[in-house]
């Protein structure tokens, strides 16, 4: 039956606090390994790891980053939902991944050929070639393989999926959890059912399931809740929830918060001419900011729930925890109202908190990884060495001999370890947010609402059916590729060209460019390509041929 809201809560809370005395007997010898990851999450505005003292993840801030490592320099390869995730499924760049078009009914598939994601990702290698019992709860793709009348890609044994859906009533393709009251096929929930807590209730279900039937078997679950996601939708019984250590607003003592004509003059496509931010539109970026805070909240119910399952079944010690986002954010920056899709630090740096066995607990790791990385890591984490099953060969490099404490090849791979991440992004949308002349009414809880201020509906605090005071996220010039350096440099250098990989794009024709001396410019103010050109033509010269060089690579020969 359906739970609801209160039995939900309940639900979470119970298993957050307490441990069930059933211990599972577990002879396995590889491994368990969970796999959290958040939509949207940023690390540079807060609510994320490190937390700056104040967060809305205490128990993940306990249980994961205390207890375990804390990668400093972790980005994503596009700071857009998509293709990150398929990179993070797939190990591969955007570049491997592409193709001229779209993908599928609508343009949410963002230039990816999903043939090449589907049934090719890590879990597949998990299950076909060390034998795990493996599990999707959450978010998969914004194009769905039901999109196809597709069933749960090869590599998966229980599929609770969606393309991210809604927080309230949410649906799922569901297949293999028919035991846990979810019959094959599709799933459908009332306004009682708050998304997070239905993915964290049918993971934990199954865990308990999986270690229960078998305990010598190992378990992957892949734990993918929608927040901190548009429309930020909080449970009903956080919608008012704010600390009083919580900050009043979204970090504004930046350069980059509403920043001014003259200080974006030298910035691409229409951050150059976005607006300034009115008053109506700085009070809807505060309420977005503390409604995504909001919903991390009850993420934070779902990590400490799982690992308290796990605590119970008495196989903690034997599992792995990874957390990390598909991407950043912006809340105000450069004079957007929200969203990603920017090269810039906001969008592309995220969290990565691994905590399991061998694993200095408070540690930090400082070279810098990409979400392609995740998925060769995981795969050493399971033992895999020989890769039967039917993957591409990964760009990524696995992370384990930077995070196991005495591995034996960490000295090798440290002393090898790459210095730069590439990003790679395609034009999507422009993606106006308006603020003014709002006419749609809306009525949380019981259903999603596009509005900041979720209190009184209708009002006009919102985003959603407004159509004057707008500003976009995007144009056709925001095709880039770009270098990030973290080497003595910390430099930022991008190359964009105007149109779009619906008619195909490979950088030949490059018009703008973008270089930032990060080490003293943390918020990407002052492009200095044009003095670079002038003072260090050669330096120049040889980002542009690194840049290339990333474009161009595909498994061994990425860095």
């Amino acid at each position: 039956r359906t739970r609801t809201t209160r039995e939900m809560r309940a639900f979470l809370r119970v298993l957050a606090a307490t441990a069930v005395t059933m211990t599972a007997t577990c002879t396995n010898t590889k491994p368990n390994i969970v796999f959290f990851l958040t939509d949207d999450q940023d690390v540079m505005l807060g609510g994320s790891f490190p937390t700056h003292g104040v967060t809305p993840m205490p128990k993940t801030n306990e249980l994961l980053a205390a207890n375990g490592a804390t990668f400093s320099n972790m980005f994503v390869h596009t700071p857009i939902c998509n293709p990150s995730r398929s990179e993070t499924l797939t190990g591969r760049m955007f570049h491997n991944l592409k193709q001229t078009g779209q993908f599928g009914p609508n343009i949410w598939g963002m230039h990816v050929n999903e043939t090449k994601v589907f049934d090719h990702s890590f879990v597949r290698s998990l299950k076909e070639d060390a034998g795990y019992a493996t599990g999707h709860f959450g978010k998969y793709l914004n194009i769905m393989p039901s999109d196809f009348d597709l069933g749960a890609p090869a590599g998966y044994d229980a599929w609770l999926a969606n393309p991210g859906g809604d927080y309230i009533a949410p649906s799922f393709d569901t297949e293999g959890i028919s035991d846990l009251g979810y019959d094959d096929g599709s799933w459908e929930g009332t306004a009682s059912d708050y998304s997070t807590a239905v993915i964290g209730n049918v993971s934990i279900a199954w865990i308990r399931k999986v270690v229960t039937e078998d305990p010598t078997r190992p378990f992957f679950a892949y734990i993918a809740p929608k927040a901190a996601h548009e429309p930020f939708m909080p449970a009903p019984w956080y919608a008012e929830a704010w600390d009083p250590s919580w900050p009043a607003t979204e970090p504004r003592d930046n350069p980059a918060w509403n920043s001014s004509y003259d200080s974006r003059a030298d910035h691409p496509s229409d951050i150059a001419s976005n607006p300034m931010l009115s008053e109506t539109a700085a009070t809807l970026i505060t309420d977005i900011f503390k409604n995504r805070w909001r919903t991390l909240m009850s993420v934070d119910d779902v990590i400490a729930a799982v690992y308290a399952e796990c605590q119970s079944l008495g196989v903690v010690d034997s599992t792995y925890f990874l957390f990390t986002s598909d991407h950043g954010f912006q809340l105000g920056q450069f004079n957007m109202v929200m969203d990603k899709r920017r090269v810039y630090d906001w969008d592309t740096r995220v969290h990565l908190l691994v905590a399991g066995p061998g694993i200095v607990p408070g540690s930090i790791i400082e070279e810098p990884v990409m979400n392609i990385d995740l998925a060769p890591t995981m795969l050493e984490l399971a033992g895999i060495t020989e890769i039967h099953a039917d993957l591409a060969e990964f760009d990524g490099h696995s992370v384990a001999p930077l995070l196991i404490d005495g591995h034996s090849k960490a000295t090798e791979v440290t002393a090898g370890w790459r210095d730069t991440v590439f990003f790679e992004y395609y034009f999507v949308n422009t993606n106006e947010k308006c603020v003014q002349n709002c006419t749609t009414e809306y009525d949380y809880p019981e259903e999603e609402s596009e509005c900041g201020d979720l209190s009184v509906q209708p009002n006009q605090d919102c985003w959603g059916g407004c159509d004057v005071e707008c500003y976009p996220t995007e144009s056709f010039q925001n095709n880039f590729i770009a270098v990030r350096k973290l080497d003595g440099t910390n430099t930022l250098y991008v190359e964009y060209q105007n149109g779009t990989q619906n008619t195909g794009l490979e950088f030949d024709a490059v018009d703008f460019f973008e270089l930032y001396e990060c080490a003293d410019d943390e918020w990407q103010m002052d492009n200095v390509y044009m003095q670079a050109v002038g003072a260090d033509a050669a330096r120049v010269a040889s980002l542009h041929d690194e840049v290339h060089a990333w474009y161009a690579c595909a498994g061994s020969t990425c860095p």
